[in-house]
């Protein structure tokens, strides 16, 4: 059974390959406070640009690397898809649930976050959906050139689409004749090499442990220029409070937290100080610190997450090209040109050959076991993924002063209209008559008893896309503006989730890690301003 707490260990990995320095004299360029998904990939620009960095990491070394690139957990004979299905066992909760609040999400407490728990899915975010961001950055995100958001951040992830077959061009052509309207795409994935089968995806899933590590690790010549200053990571160090200059509270001097370790409490220094932690921590560190702006905590929001699970008989695909000898699997994106907040405000993702199409698998002996029970049955899942404004109802807050207490969380569903829910249900019906869809043994029909698609809410916070309790907005009316800075604040910024100013239907990592880069070169263009 899973503890959900937070663990606190230095193992011989850690103590080897990371740079721990707890010497509280040494003055740092940045301190990142979290090294996911955001923290990482900022902490790792502003290294390569040769800056004096510190990660402040609240967990430990739990893997080195994205765990889909580690064994995996084999259902035999049962539904399977995820590659982080080890979620469940190493999430955290620290936090509370207050009357009404709705919120079963985790945190990521360990070196690289949630990056090393994530369905390595990367789709780009639609004009309609950056709307909210402020007009430069939402110019810089949808700039196709070689220095725009989306192309900078998809050079992070070596991004990748599934390896082509004739059975992934194939389901693009039966979901194009499905739903006309909608544009079936090849699923876009953060991975660093190809897999050595068929089977799946590419492996080498990415994350900021693999990406810290390395920045740990490596050693440039002299003659490529400047010299780099490694990483320093100091793990198990909970942040709690940023410190401001006594003579200018609007200057941040820098992080006060707990080694969990030595059970001491230290306060480290920097130019310049960036709140990285999660939608949740960022918050309440911000809080903590007594950052002024009644907007801290409010309107974080998940969005609206409609799934299905559904097997294909044999003979549903008996169209397929006979060639491919592989098990076979597909990873499809479907969006509509003309979608607005209004209209067809969602994604659509089609996994067809579900448990082959993430993932890599060792032991083919388990792998022939799953396709002999299966009997030829394909595994298969839909997602539907709305968009949703701020909720401003929505809100963290200080369950005390006392720093080590968990927030107290008030988190509502983003329900979509009406109207949305029933398009979702009539295409996902149209789906499931195309290929002749069954339900997963011992789950419902597939279908209600209207006729349409009985679609299945997923959790509130269950696959981490929270948004909001640090928005950014670019006429002073957020919590930090246009470069994720504080507003009316000179040397402190956020850079996770927490800074979007709504929850987009896309995934939101991409973006994110596009958001990390930009920051990188604002705080290389404007050091400890």
């Amino acid at each position: 059974m899973p503890s959900h707490a937070l663990v606190t260990e230095n193992g011989v990995v850690a103590r080897t390959l990371l740079n721990r320095n707890v010497d509280t004299t040494v003055r740092y360029d940045v301190i990142v406070v979290g090294s996911g998904m955001g923290g990482g990939v900022l902490a790792s620009a502003l290294a390569d640009a040769g800056k004096r960095v510190l990660i402040l990491e609240a967990g430990s070394l739990l893997f080195p690397t994205h765990i889909g690139n580690l064994p995996r957990r084999l259902l035999i004979g049962l539904f399977q898809k995820h590659i982080w299905s080890l979620w469940e066992d190493f999430k955290v909760i620290n936090y509370n649930n207050v009357q009404g609040s709705v919120y079963e999400g985790g945190q990521g407490f360990n070196l690289g976050g949630r990056s090393i728990f994530w369905g390595s899915f990367i789709p780009t975010l639609a004009g309609w959906e950056l709307d909210a961001f402020p007009a430069a950055v939402k110019q810089y995100l949808l700039d196709a050139g070689p220095t725009g958001g989306y192309p900078v951040a998809r050079r992070v992830f070596n991004a990748d689409t599934p390896a082509p077959s004739a059975f992934q061009t194939t389901s693009k052509d039966t979901l194009n004749q499905t739903l006309p309207g909608w544009n079936a795409e090849d699923a876009s994935v953060g991975v660093e090499y190809t897999g050595a089968t068929n089977w799946s995806i590419p492996a080498g899933i990415f994350s900021t442990a693999d990406l810290i590590i390395e920045d740990q690790l490596v050693q440039r010549p002299p003659n490529l220029g400047s010299e780099r200053e490694p990483l320093t990571v100091n793990l198990n160090h909970a942040a709690w409070n940023v410190t401001f200059d006594a003579a200018d509270n609007k200057r941040a001097t820098g992080v006060h937290c707990f080694d969990l370790l030595d059970k001491v409490e230290r306060t480290y220094t920097a130019d310049t100080i960036v709140l990285s932690a999660g939608t949740l921590e960022s918050a309440k560190i911000a809080l903590l610190s007594g950052i002024n702006n009644p907007m801290i905590g409010r309107g974080v929001t998940d969005h609206t997450i409609l799934y299905r699970h559904f097997v294909i008989p044999p003979n549903a695909l008996a169209t397929t090209p006979p060639s491919e000898t592989e098990p076979k699997s597909a990873k499809i994106l479907l969006r509509h040109p003309s979608a607005s907040r209004d209209a067809h405000a969602f994604d659509i993702i089609v996994e067809l050959g579900a448990e082959f199409n993430q993932g890599r698998y060792v032991n083919p002996e388990h792998l022939e076991q799953d396709e002999n029970i299966r009997a030829g049955y394909m595994l298969c899942e839909i997602v539907f993924q709305f968009y949703s404004p701020i909720l401003d109802a929505n809100a963290i807050t200080l369950n005390s002063g006392n720093p080590g207490d968990p927030v107290n969380v008030f988190m509502q569903a983003a329900l979509p209209g009406q109207p949305l829910i029933d398009e979702a249900r009539e295409l996902a019906t149209r789906i499931f008559a195309a290929y002749g869809a069954q339900p997963v043994l011992h789950e419902p029909p597939l279908l209600a008893a209207d006729g349409k698609a009985d679609l299945v809410p997923a959790k509130v916070g269950g696959v981490a896309h929270e948004v909001g309790s640090l928005r950014m907005a670019g006429d002073g009316n957020g919590v930090v503006d246009a470069d994720l800075r504080f507003v009316g604040y000179k040397n402190l910024y956020a850079c996770d989730n927490s800074v979007f100013p709504m929850s987009p239907a896309g995934n939101p990592s991409l973006t994110l890690v596009a958001l990390a880069k930009r920051l990188a070169d604002h705080i290389q263009a404007n050091p400890g301003t």
